[in-house]
């Protein structure tokens, strides 16, 4: 495939956006704050640039491991750190290969115990669709954090791309 449009790399180019509108319009210390037991809107957004940020580490090798995320504590607690690193993951994953068959090795602990997780063989486009899954469940936990904080959330953050395709259809 030689089009640079792909509805994978796509829908993740539309959740980073939503990301950074969405960080635009929070205030540094909801961002930040913990919500009850649950970890901050912060934690939450963090865990979702690190995948990303694992994928494009792996493309060099062809492993992408997403067990070897940094957890950087900055970007959870520094609304403008984070901002930044969604403006520079947007346009990486936009400079990607129009390649969504690039073989990829890929592992991630799926909480089964034991050893080290095996490499599972995947693809450029089949990671796009995981990391779209990803972000969208995150979002929806994030939405429900701010509600929490008596925060104004957008209709369509945390929800599926199918559900909402489902919704204007009015099933």
């Amino acid at each position: 495939m030689t089009d640079r449009s792909w509805p994978a790399l796509d829908g993740n180019l539309c959740f980073l956006r939503q990301g950074i509108s969405l960080l635009d319009q929070l205030g540094d210390a909801t961002y930040a704050s913990a919500v009850g037991r649950h970890s901050p809107v912060g934690a939450q957004y963090r865990h979702v640039l690190e995948h990303y940020q694992c994928l494009l580490t792996g493309l060099d090798d062809g492993c992408v491991d997403y067990d070897a995320r940094a957890r950087d504590p900055l970007i959870e607690r520094d609304r403008g750190h984070a901002l930044r690193t969604t403006r520079d993951l947007l346009q990486a994953i936009a400079s990607l290969p129009p390649d969504p068959d690039l073989s990829l090795e890929v592992r991630m602990d799926c909480g089964g115990g034991g050893a080290c997780p095996e490499w599972s063989r995947s693809s450029l486009g089949r990671e796009l669709q995981f990391l779209a899954s990803h972000t969208v469940h995150h979002y929806a936990l994030i939405a429900l954090l701010l509600e929490a904080q008596g925060e104004e959330v957008p209709a369509d953050l945390g929800v599926a791309p199918s559900t909402l395709a489902h919704q204007r259809a009015g099933r």
